[in-house]
């Protein structure tokens, strides 16, 4: 099976911030996939070419090579609707997107560019209601998964910390940060905005596997920010920030509803990947993916959090036993290759 793969490269463009998410998880992913042979158009050529050129690029490409599937993960609007259009109508290739943040762009992106493409694939379950309601047919659903050639217990004798979390600062996060260290618990934070800054992501695989619990945080954003608010008047063109004013009605109709979604964050399979114990809020599905109690730990509300934690920081035998399992449930169960042959099977390619 032959595939164009096009995603950023590095993390919203910037080299310094080294490998992007889609990048480690889906062109590996893809590029390992038995029998597939795979092509790559990183969207961080168009900062050399512009985006014209670059889509000029893609379709020949597709029209040359004939692939089997054009498989996009866009930040923005890299690649064009003419472009999407034109590889539908004068090529063999099907098209499919895949949509990260449907709960918060649903209404303001993702149901605007879902026509352009023969299939699209959403991960959260409230946005693939709103797709069928919408009368989409061409809508899959699916979930993040983990890339267990990089995500995966560390080899290395490492020093065990006690209670981690990586992401980036928001005041929710903050208020359970301090609720934990107000109760005595050690806790150690890597992401923007914090003072420890960022971690690279071997640091953070090895993060995952050496601490004792893992935090994924998932509760919904419910503060008001600059940065949020600039969101109502404003999105992304590929690396640049552009006006969108005209945009402002279905701007804030995202904006009001994908703040109250709790997601399944891709964090929730990465850490048991790498061995390590999981506490995370519920989110609508996750049930679906792992056993409660069992398989990971999950909070209902953050004033419990300091709690659970203190539980399972003393129960050490239980709180293994419960790594252990999760860590099986994820490489059985949720690994790319497993979602990918999902998807492939659904579109009908074959190998």
């Amino acid at each position: 099976m032959r595939i164009i793969y096009t995603g950023i490269q590095y993390s919203f463009y910037k080299k310094e911030a080294g490998l992007s998410f889609e990048h480690n998880n889906f062109y590996l992913s893809l590029k390992d996939f038995p029998g597939v042979e795979i092509k790559y158009f990183p969207f961080d050529r168009i900062l050399e070419v512009g985006k014209k050129k670059f889509n000029e690029e893609l379709f020949e490409a597709a029209k040359s090579w004939q692939p089997d599937l054009l498989f996009v993960f866009m930040l923005t609007d890299e690649v064009s609707k003419e472009t999407l259009s034109k590889i539908r109508r004068e090529t063999q290739t099907k098209t499919l997107a895949w949509f990260s943040d449907d709960t918060w762009r649903f209404w303001s992106y993702s149901k605007h560019w879902a026509p352009f493409f023969d299939w699209v694939v959403t991960v959260y379950d409230e946005p693939f209601e709103w797709y069928q309601k919408l009368g989409f047919k061409n809508v899959i659903k699916s979930c993040w998964a983990a890339n267990t050639k990089l995500y995966k217990p560390s080899a290395d004798e490492l020093p065990t910390t006690d209670v981690s979390l990586v992401g980036s600062w928001n005041k929710g996060r903050k208020r359970v940060i301090d609720a934990l260290r107000k109760a005595g618990v050690k806790v150690s934070v890597y992401g923007a905005g914090w003072g420890e800054g960022r971690i690279s992501e071997e640091g953070m695989i090895k993060l995952f596997g050496s601490s004792k619990i893992n935090l994924g945080l998932n509760q919904p954003n419910m503060d008001y920010s600059a940065k949020s608010l600039g969101k109502l008047f404003f999105r992304r063109s590929v690396h640049r920030i552009v006006p969108d004013f005209w945009h402002f009605p279905r701007n804030l109709h995202s904006f009001l509803v994908g703040r109250k979604i709790s997601q399944i964050k891709a964090r929730v399979f990465e850490i048991p990947a790498c061995g390590g114990f999981l506490l995370t809020g519920h989110a609508k599905g996750l049930e679906r993916y792992y056993e409660t109690g069992k398989e990971i730990a999950v909070y209902k509300n953050e004033e419990e959090i300091p709690e659970i934690v203190k539980y399972y920081l003393v129960h050490e035998e239980e709180r293994k036993k419960i790594a252990r399992a999760g860590y099986e449930r994820t490489i059985r169960d949720h690994v790319y290759e497993k979602r990918f042959d999902e998807i492939f099977s659904k579109i009908g390619l074959k190998f």
